[in-house]
């Protein structure tokens, strides 16, 4: 499953369908992608909101996304790298750990680093 992770300074302010849309829909996705935003929660962790294809909204969860997300954040080192969990924190209000492990032959690659304008 193909995600876009953003990070944003506090995922509350994002409008989601909005933002997630125009993003799920990019010519440069060519099948499209789940919508991940994320903000640094203020204890250590992140918190994050989705835009999940398919559903075509906001979903309360999302495990691919949560995954992605610790991934990126840790390419960006602004969380745990491998054997250390990143606490994400979904819009259920559930935390998820994630713990990466080192590569054994799967494959993840971050495919683009850009800026966006205004999230607002």
């Amino acid at each position: 499953v193909p995600h876009l992770v953003v990070e944003v300074p506090d995922v509350a302010a994002v409008d989601l369908v909005a933002r997630g849309r125009e993003l799920r829909h990019h010519a440069s996705l060519a099948d499209g992608a789940n919508v991940n935003f994320v903000s640094p929660s203020g204890d250590g962790g992140w918190r994050m909101r989705t835009y999940e294809r398919g559903v075509e909204g906001e979903t309360l969860a999302c495990g691919t996304g949560a995954v992605a997300c610790a991934a990126v954040l840790a390419a960006w080192d602004a969380a745990a790298g491998v054997g250390e969990p990143t606490r994400i924190v979904s819009s259920s209000g559930r935390t998820l750990r994630v713990r990466l492990a080192a590569a054994d032959g799967g494959e993840g690659r971050i495919v683009f680093h850009g800026t966006l304008g205004d999230l607002g």
